[in-house]
């Protein structure tokens, strides 16, 4: 596995990585979610050329870290390529104070970041609040 910090992602990459993982909303509007993807930190992990999964962050790299998407395609789930990625992210972000996470409300997801040291927001009684402009 190669690990890339902002790559170069076609549109075709991006389309089959988030509809693998049954991101069908992000990629009605490819230009607009690629234009996203050039403006954020992202750390891109290819096997065979292929893009099999990526983490993508917005920061102001002092005092808070929002990581927005991690996405690993099915057929390479469970080979540890999430956990490589928040690694390498977080080891990027380490001086930043606090990093918070948007995940699908899951047991996978919650299993995984409490694995990786995050805590749900309830428990530091924290809320999240979305305004998600997407929905019809």
């Amino acid at each position: 596995m190669d690990l890339i910090v902002n790559p170069r992602l076609t549109k075709k990459d991006i389309v089959v990585l988030y509809s693998s993982v049954g991101w069908q909303k992000d990629v009605e509007n490819i230009d607009n979610l690629k234009k996203g993807l050039k403006k954020s930190f992202v750390i891109a992990a290819f096997e065979d050329n292929k893009l099999v999964g990526l983490v993508r962050a917005l920061s102001d790299f002092s005092t808070v870290v929002f990581i927005q998407d991690l996405l690993v395609c099915p057929e390479f789930q469970g080979k540890r390529i999430g956990k490589t990625l928040m690694l390498h992210l977080l080891n990027y972000f380490g001086a930043v104070g606090q990093v918070m996470v948007a995940a699908k409300p899951n047991n996978d997801a919650r299993k995984f970041f409490h694995y990786l040291g995050f805590q749900e927001g309830q428990d530091r009684q924290l809320s999240a609040y979305v305004m998600d402009r997407r929905v019809h």
